[in-house]
């Protein structure tokens, strides 16, 4: 009799072991996000250009860059959501580019600009859900 619960005891043990063990604790899947809108180039002597980036969920970015009247400028851990309007004159180039990363949401950049006689846009998006 001793014996058996010697048995006993040990399995149960062993099965305590096993059921602790194999327990699915996957941390969440996090997605690096590396954004970029086309570039556009224009012509016209000036050009009203809004920037944005629009984040869901738990989406983070660590680091935004734009063009302004002085060329490329980068902003680290933008507060979000964010919103940039500038006037282009000497600088011809619009483009928006980030860095950042999810679990479950989506971070969107964006830009529009708008000119007397032509407009253009661009974007980009990440998204990402975790279970």
């Amino acid at each position: 009799m001793k014996l058996s619960l010697k048995v006993l005891q040990a399995a149960t043990l062993v099965l305590l072991i096993l059921s602790t063990s194999c327990k699915d604790d996957k941390d969440p899947v996090v997605q690096e996000c590396n954004l970029e809108t086309s570039t556009a180039e224009f012509e016209e002597a000036s050009m009203n250009v809004t920037y944005t980036i629009e984040t869901t969920g738990d989406a983070e970015v660590s680091k935004f860059t734009y063009y302004d009247e002085t060329g490329k400028m980068e902003i680290e851990k933008p507060d979000l959501p964010y919103e940039k309007e500038i006037l282009l004159t000497t600088q011809k180039t619009i483009q928006a580019k980030a860095l950042g990363k999810v679990t479950n949401g989506s971070i969107k950049i964006s830009f529009k600009g708008v000119g007397l006689n032509s407009s253009y846009e661009g974007s980009d998006e990440c998204s990402h859900t975790s279970n």
